[in-house]
């Protein structure tokens, strides 16, 4: 976990102290009438930010915007799942705005533009970055989360990086009336994605992934899985975009299973805790041993964001993925991802999230009589995340 918040802290460090090849002479006119002149940084999730020289980033609502006029190349992606290449300006009209390009020249209204993205020359600039943490404090049981994301835009697509780590602490009572600690779970996942957008359909686009993850509850002590699939924005128009992945990965996953003469690798002590949970404190009298497996595994992924486009800034999000195994017989692994961010002070958000693994088990026959091995394991958390 160190060396991930190492990481994490080097790439903001870093990109805070880059020269930005954007200048800052872009003009938003809102319907009020303010003008706000800076650098815009790209329109997401209803929002439009802008950086204008005496301040901090600003976060419009695309709503309350007339007009916006810049000399930088843009790429733009309508609710229509409509990729364009130019420059952008205004026009006589309220709520338009003119598209310009070598290919085509056009006139789109701003509400049914979904994304704003420059397209920038430096790496610095195509670099885009979340920090969050999550904490639940309670006499019996202490969790914290903390988790991060990295992304590099392209002109046909996005790599991605992200990261979570999560640990539980559970307490009890002892003679005394104090509480010590009482056993532990962790978890956690670290996730590269690269998204490549068609060249003949812009609502199709084809991913690769690889994933390391863990979680001691539902056996699983080190996951490693290669997939590739083919996805469909389904919705994408203005505070609302859908889409799902479908796809083939292989895996190859270390358990503990009971020692068995006939396998070569490292034993160690049982661990009889409460519930099944695995912690270095507990001992039990079984010998058990680590054991790596291979398999192949379908993957079916269905993602949903909403966010509004009024002035209370609100944005729901929810990921839930199925994978049912090719190689085991009556093996099917799940997983659900659901948050909701609510902006309080600039780029800092609050977070409830839920995240849940199943896991049907393995079917191999070596599998745990001693512990009792869930097969669902699942947190919800109040945090924080900083988005700029």
């Amino acid at each position: 976990m160190r060396s991930l918040l190492t990481l994490f802290t080097v790439l903001l460090t870093t990109h805070a102290g880059w020269v930005l090849a954007h200048s800052q002479n872009d003009v938003v006119t809102m319907y009020n009438g303010d003008h706000i002149t800076g650098e815009i940084r790209g329109l997401d999730n209803g929002d439009l930010k802008i950086k204008p020289g005496y301040s901090a980033v600003i976060a419009l609502e695309l709503q309350n915007i007339a007009s916006i006029d810049s000399n930088y190349n843009y790429e733009i992606l309508t609710e229509n799942n409509e990729r364009l290449y130019g420059n952008i300006s205004s026009t006589d009209k309220k709520g338009e705005l003119q598209f310009t390009s070598i290919a085509s020249d056009k006139v789109i209204p701003l509400l049914q533009i979904t994304e704003i993205r420059p397209i920038e020359e430096s790496f610095s600039d195509r670099l885009n970055y979340t920090l969050g943490a999550n904490f639940n404090i309670e006499p019996d049981l202490q969790t914290y989360k903390i988790e991060g994301t990295v992304s590099y835009a392209s002109k046909r697509g996005q790599t991605s990086a992200r990261a979570n780590i999560l640990r539980s602490n559970y307490r009890a009572i002892n003679e005394d009336g104090d509480y010590e600690d009482n056993g532990a779970q962790t978890s956690g996942l670290f996730k590269l994605e690269n998204e490549r957008w068609s060249n003949y359909r812009d609502d199709y686009y084809r991913s690769f992934s690889s994933q390391y993850d863990y979680n001691d509850q539902l056996n699983n002590f080190g996951r490693i899985s290669l997939g590739s699939g083919l996805g469909r924005y389904f919705i994408d128009s203005a505070g609302m975009r859908f889409s799902t992945l479908i796809g083939l990965q292989g895996i190859s996953e270390r358990s503990k299973v009971e020692a068995n003469p006939d396998i070569n690798s490292q034993t160690f002590q049982a661990f009889n805790c409460v519930d099944g949970v695995f912690d270095e404190n507990c001992f039990g009298d079984t010998d058990l041993v680590k054991k790596t497996d291979y398999s192949a595994e379908a993957f079916l992924t269905g993602s949903f964001l909403m966010y509004s486009l009024t002035n209370v800034d609100l944005d729901v999000n929810i990921t839930g993925s199925v994978y049912p195994s090719l190689t085991e017989d009556d093996r099917l692994r799940a997983r659900l991802e659901a948050a909701v961010k609510w902006e309080v002070i600039g780029d800092l958000n609050v977070k409830l999230s839920l995240t849940s693994d199943y896991d049907s088990g393995k079917e191999s026959a070596n599998e745990l009589d001693s512990l009792a091995v869930k097969t669902l394991d699942y947190s919800i958390l109040l945090g924080l995340e900083w988005a700029p």
